[in-house]
């Protein structure tokens, strides 16, 4: 049967912006509970996972939507469990034996088995959900993946502001996390033993994982370095920021990072696995299109809630979190920029997945990786940390527009509607930045808040009726998915 992308997107995206405002709506309690450093301890250990995460599978999890045999998809499935399994008993393996010998350093000792363990649960529950999803996307249940988005950020909360009562402040983050993740996988998996049977064939031959292994060897060649650079580039500009200022910073950093990527999280959750779905199955002609049309319609719709978080964050981080966290304002305005663009396009990699242009994408990624990371631990000797955030804040807004730029190119898709989506977009900042500072002029903040939804209005307004945005409207309304109803 084949089901709207709309109808798609607004059940997927739904249940993640409600699990995402659950997450935005607990950092007043979070802040009050949690000191600076200790969150950016436990941000250290969120940034550990996703690397792991990256090694713990090869990214074949990435290739089980692309085989039309489910055989194949299986064999995928079945080859990634093995490997995430093999990383996660390693990683358990070393934290006993480090503990058992002394070789954990004394400050490190008291959460050191914490964060191990926690990190070997976390791999291999975490690779199960990855495998789960791209069955989802497979048989096109989108909706069960917003309930699974929806219940991570739900229990992720409880279980972090309820542990902390019995634990101290960074094992509880930790076992929180782990404990979410493990529930999410377990409502993915809850599906149906007959549907999802084969993520579990394990009985399939190892000839078969070797052929699927080899068919699929550029995601392990290609996407592990991708997703490596992306990874290890955030990383490593915690440390120098932490190396230069302590872990506080790394708190304000994490934190700022986490509350104006939020919206980059949901979109991304809502649109990558759709997107996924018809750029795997459609022309380049039609993705192009409809690529360029999404890229568009978003950055119009969100250009004016950016502008205005980023003129109005210094206010808003005082009014709302604690006294200890004053001054993390300013990162939040430093990263309004990349984080708009980078909501708008951050779909956009499974173009790369599905036309077989991985190289590029890891090209790109591993580029911008050694730039900013050498550009930026640089300047961290002559600079403060928010100038160091501001300096990484205009490398990462150049770079989302040249990966925009490099999706059309590598894959083929007209540039004529990359022009027009820029120019749109152009069109619709400036006239938020301007509008927007005017509104801030207003003496009252919640006189504010009002007038920048007027100037939202105005600007979508005028885009439907000027830019053609009606017409763009329209064909994504109009745009099918093929599968299973959700």
């Amino acid at each position: 049967m084949a089901v709207s992308v709309v109808s798609r997107v607004a059940g997927l995206g739904i249940l993640t912006a409600a699990g995402q405002l659950l997450i935005i709506g607990s950092l007043p309690t979070y802040s009050k509970i949690f000191d600076p450093s200790t969150y950016g301890e436990y941000v250290i250990f969120v940034g550990a996972y996703t690397v792991v995460s990256v090694l713990a599978g090869m990214r074949y999890d990435s290739a089980i939507v692309l085989p039309r045999n489910d055989g194949v998809a299986s064999a995928l499935s079945a080859l990634v469990m093995l490997i995430a399994l093999a990383v996660s008993a390693s990683i358990a393996a070393l934290t006993l034996l480090t503990s058992a010998f002394g070789f954990t350093p004394d400050h490190w000792a008291a959460i050191g088995n914490h964060f191990g363990y926690g990190l070997a649960v976390a791999t291999a529950a975490g690779a199960l959900q990855r495998c789960l999803t791209g069955w989802c996307i497979r048989s096109s249940r989108f909706l069960l993946m917003g309930c699974g988005q929806f219940v991570f950020c739900l229990v992720t909360v409880i279980a972090q502001l309820s542990l902390v009562h019995i634990l101290d402040q960074l094992p509880a983050l930790i076992w929180g996390y782990v404990c979410a993740l493990g529930i999410q996988t377990a409502s993915l998996a809850g599906f149906g033993s007959r549907k999802w049977h084969p993520v579990w064939a394990l009985e399939d031959s190892l000839r078969g994982v070797k052929i699927a292994a080899r068919k699929y060897r550029r995601f392990p060649t290609y996407m592990v370095g991708y997703a490596l650079s992306s990874s290890v580039r955030d990383r490593l500009i915690q440390v120098v920021l932490g190396i230069g200022a302590g872990a506080a910073v790394v708190g304000r950093f994490g934190l700022a990072y986490r509350v104006v990527f939020a919206p980059n999280s949901l979109v991304y959750s809502a649109v990558s696995p759709v997107f996924f779905a018809i750029a795997s199955r459609g022309s380049r002609l039609a993705v192009g299109r409809f690529a360029a049309g999404l890229v568009e319609a978003a950055f119009v719709v969100l250009v004016v809630p950016y502008s205005a978080f980023a003129i109005e964050a210094p206010a808003l981080t005082d009014a709302v979190l604690s006294q200890k966290w004053h001054g993390t304002g300013p990162y939040l305005q430093a990263l309004a920029g990349p984080a708009l663009l980078l909501a708008t396009t951050c779909w956009l990699d499974r173009a790369f997945d599905s036309f077989r242009r991985q190289s590029v994408a890891f090209s790109l990624e591993a580029s911008f990786t050694v730039i900013s990371v050498l550009f930026v631990g640089y300047l961290s000797h002559y600079i403060d940390p928010v100038s160091v955030v501001w300096v990484f804040g205009a490398l990462a807004l150049a770079y989302y527009w040249i990966y925009f730029l490099s999706t059309f190119v590598a894959c083929g898709f007209p540039l004529s509607d990359f022009r027009r989506a820029c120019a749109t977009g152009l069109l619709a900042l400036g006239a938020a930045l301007i509008f927007g500072a005017l509104a801030h002029r207003i003496p009252a903040l919640s006189l504010r808040l009002p007038a920048y939804a007027v100037v939202l209005a105005a600007v979508i307004a005028i885009w439907i009726r000027f830019r053609g945005g009606a017409d763009i409207l329209r064909m994504l309304v109009h745009s099918r998915v093929n599968g299973s109803s959700t």
